[in-house]
């Protein structure tokens, strides 16, 4: 099988003109040799027959597991062939290599941008390849990865989910154009009271509000991502829905009283009736909008960029929804009641009814008739609720210090791919994680001297140089994702190199190479060597090809050390140097997390007994979650400041009511600090995209608030009962059949998404959020406003 990969031939470019090849093209008879490939067949040169003979290749694979570094176990292209990194599955403690049950093979490729393209199509064909194999060798588990495998697959779960998301959205704007208007028990009663297409327009509207927000941010040069794409839409339509049925049911009451009244209803009317609407209305939108609007503004000064993306879309889109709904929403409005008012049927305008009462609709006849009445029927009723409630809420902030960080890779992956089987087995059977560098330089920025007597001690020799430090916390068993002693250049070279009498040769000052004819040449003089001297013959060890043979040096560090060092100009002092170690197995975000950590740990502590040298920790993975060092500082932050905004501009647009902005923002963060707490017990862990939605919590929270405490505020109605009850009656019909029933038509709808990502993420978190937020506006909030409201 590796023999077939390595023949792939895609446009004629094989693997041998891709593979990284440490020591260039140094086989010119068999170029693929020089690529760095590394597989336990290494060890018996990639000679198959050696298979025939048992005991043959049991006793090299024997000695070669426990020295690596021998010539004779030397890779093809002159390097060492780990034990750790080419066998998997024994026993980590007993070190019984030889019932090792997994084999992991390495194929290396140069990441060079001339090659990218061709690597691309390559990485595909080897892939298609050992999909093929997967399918006629069932006896064989095979698993693997590639560079690009994660991305792709990824790509095709987002592919893969587009039907369900679009399938979630057409959902939420069928409900909405559904059940947007008042029932009726005939069908053209019915069919004159709908408001189907008044429905479509405020989605339109809605629609819009996202495009303009995509159209000015794309401009501006950010980035759309998937974050954006999902969770923006879900935040205009629960703010832009529940704004469409605020209206709407504003002119249907008004409707409803007139005839009520007995008064005359005809399009000359229209104009008072839209005045009376938005005189009613009008203030708790503005209020709950602009909140919204001014938090997550606010949000934008987060340093996170997807945190920053999100604000910016979400304040431009809260905007353009505003403004839209408060110009074309009100003249479609004022449309529509011209056909109501004309007897024209909603669709089917040519054919006219009488105009009648129309009936109320299951929600708010629920919330009007039995919920307003029975939920504050008594003052225990409200005491039960407010001491469940702040219980629930204490609970949930315990619970907030367990909360986890990170995003499992497996999370983005669909539930079919290939890849779930080679993290599974990489995470279960290997037996190293990742290499890391720890790179050091002077801190005043001049070249070091590494031989100067303080500078070798603070590298090599003293008791907390940056080799012993490695050392140390590489034993200790609570750094158990730090292994080894650490890699040096400086050390393998003083104490391997230079002191093996056939490696360093020289004739005059041209190095003898070890794999070159060494007749006129002697062994480097070791005695009162100058500065100048160890550099030249650093420089030579670096440079010295290994030979496997057996009959030479077998110790060169071209392989292992050829980027260990970048040297001044003057070839006696270093720039810039870099010590090798390596993490343990890494199977989990808290893993990787904690590797970072515990690397950094290592160079805090060199840093801090140094005086001559900087040292900075690297590995691949540190920059990508780099970002888990602030997130829960972001997030508070985050949070705060939405919270605080919010609190700020309900008591400006209030009338600086204390107790009325008090209320607004106890009750969205309350929503804000439950959510924390359910994202322990759900186990939806923190990271960037857990964030967003936090922040789209606290926005539908204050949707949810705003406008129950503003109609609390302006009820003419006596005593705290009857206006939380007025309250309750004027704003809940449209929160719960407006935001909560859109939200759940839509949401629940991801729950069959293939991809881990959207069932925790979009599914469960914003089901949690649309359950907590109405259970605190239409539970809590008015208990709390009947029980201490003035």
């Amino acid at each position: 099988m590796m023999v077939d990969i390595e023949s792939l031939n895609v446009g004629n470019v094989t693997y041998s003109d891709l593979c990284y090849k440490p020591l260039g093209e140094f086989n010119k008879t068999h170029p693929k040799e020089d690529c760095a490939t590394l597989s336990v067949f290494q060890w018996i040169d990639n000679n198959r027959s050696v298979l025939d003979n048992p005991a043959d290749y049991i006793k090299r694979m024997e000695l070669c597991a426990e020295a690596t570094a021998l010539p004779e176990c030397l890779a093809s292209f002159r390097g060492p062939s780990a034990t750790n990194i080419v066998l998997g599955g024994y026993d980590a403690v007993k070190l019984n290599y030889m019932d090792s049950t997994t084999l992991p093979v390495t194929f290396a490729l140069d990441g060079s941008a001339a090659k990218l393209e061709n690597i691309l199509k390559w990485e595909t064909a080897m892939k298609d390849y050992l999909l093929e194999q997967m399918g006629r060798r069932p006896d064989l588990k095979i698993a693997f990865s590639t560079d690009r495998a994660l991305e792709d697959e990824i790509d095709r779960a987002s592919h893969a989910d587009i039907f369900t998301i679009v399938l979630s959205y057409i959902l939420m704007f069928v409900y909405v154009g559904v059940t947007l208007g008042d029932m009726d028990c005939s069908v053209k009663g019915c069919l004159l009271n709908s408001k189907a297409l008044l429905g479509v327009g405020g989605v339109v509207i809605v629609l819009v509000s996202v495009v303009s927000a995509l159209g000015v941010t794309s401009y501006a040069g950010l980035p759309t991502t998937l974050i954006v794409i999902e969770v923006i839409p879900f935040l205009i339509l629960a703010v832009g829905v529940d704004n469409v049925y605020i209206m709407v049911q504003g002119i249907q009451r008004i409707i409803c009283e007139k005839i009520e009244r007995e008064e005359t209803l005809n399009t000359s009317a229209i104009r008072g009736m839209l005045s009376s609407m938005m005189r009613d209305v009008f203030p708790s939108m503005i209020l709950s909008s602009l909140c919204q609007m001014v938090a997550f503004a606010l949000g934008s000064l987060s340093f996170m960029p997807s945190v920053q993306n999100f604000a910016y879309n979400a304040t431009i889109a809260l905007l353009m929804n505003f403004i839209l709904q408060t110009t074309v929403f009100l003249i479609l409005i004022r449309v529509d009641l011209m056909r109501q008012l004309n007897g024209r049927l909603d669709i089917l305008c040519c054919i006219k009814a009488e105009l009648n009462k129309p009936d109320r609709g299951p929600v708010r006849w629920f919330i009007e008739e039995f919920w307003a009445k029975y939920l504050l029927i008594n003052k225990w009723i409200p005491a039960f609720i407010l001491i469940f409630f702040g219980c629930f809420t204490i609970a949930n902030v315990m619970l907030i210090p367990d909360l986890k960080l990170g995003l499992e890779p497996t999370m983005a992956l669909p539930s079919d791919s290939y890849l779930l089987d080679y993290y599974h087995i990489a995470y279960t059977d290997y037996r190293i994680g990742p290499g890391m560098s720890f790179v050091f330089k002077s801190r005043d920025g001049s070249p070091l001297d590494v031989y100067e007597e303080k500078t070798y001690g603070e590298l090599i020799s003293n008791q907390n140089s940056l080799l012993k430090t490695i050392g140390k916390y590489g034993e200790s068993p609570s750094y158990q994702y730090i292994i080894g002693e650490g890699g040096s250049f400086i050390k393998y070279f003083s104490d391997s190199w230079l002191d093996s009498e056939p490696c360093c040769w020289n004739n005059g000052d041209e190095f003898c190479p070890s794999i070159k004819d060494r007749t006129d040449c002697s062994a480097c003089p070791q005695s009162n060597m100058t500065t100048d001297t160890k550099y030249k013959y650093l420089q030579w060890f670096i440079s010295d090809i290994p030979r496997t043979d057996g009959s030479g040096c077998s110790k060169g560090g071209a392989v292992s050390y050829a980027n260990s060092a970048k040297f001044s100009p003057s070839n006696r002092s270093v720039i810039s140097g870099r010590f090798t170690s390596s993490h343990g197995v890494l199977s989990t975000s808290h893993a990787f997390i904690t590797a970072r950590q515990q690397a950094l740990v290592i160079a805090d502590e060199v840093n801090s007994n140094s005086k001559i040298i900087e040292v900075y920790a690297y590995s691949s993975f540190y920059p990508y979650y780099e970002q888990y060092d602030t997130i829960v500082r972001e997030c508070a932050v985050n949070l705060a400041v939405t919270i605080v905004a919010t609190f700020l501009v309900a008591l400006v647009m209030l009338g600086f009511q204390l107790h009325a902005a008090l209320c607004v923002m106890l009750s969205v963060t309350m929503c804000a600090a439950d959510m924390i707490g359910s994202m322990v017990y759900l186990n939806i862990p923190l990271n960037a995209i857990s964030l967003v939605n936090l922040l789209l919590s606290v926005g539908i929270a204050v949707e949810f608030s705003a406008n129950i405490v503003q109609a609390y505020t302006t009820s003419k109605e006596v005593g705290r009962t009857n206006k939380a009850r007025h309250a309750l009656r004027k704003t809940g019909p449209a929160i719960v059949s407006g935001i909560a029933m859109t939200n759940f038509v839509g949401v629940i709808v991801l729950a069959a998404a293939k991809s881990q990502l959207f069932v925790v993420f979009y599914f469960r978190m914003f089901f949690t959020i649309n359950v907590l937020c109405v259970a605190h506006t239409i539970v809590f909030l008015p208990a709390f406003l009947a029980f201490l409201g003035d």
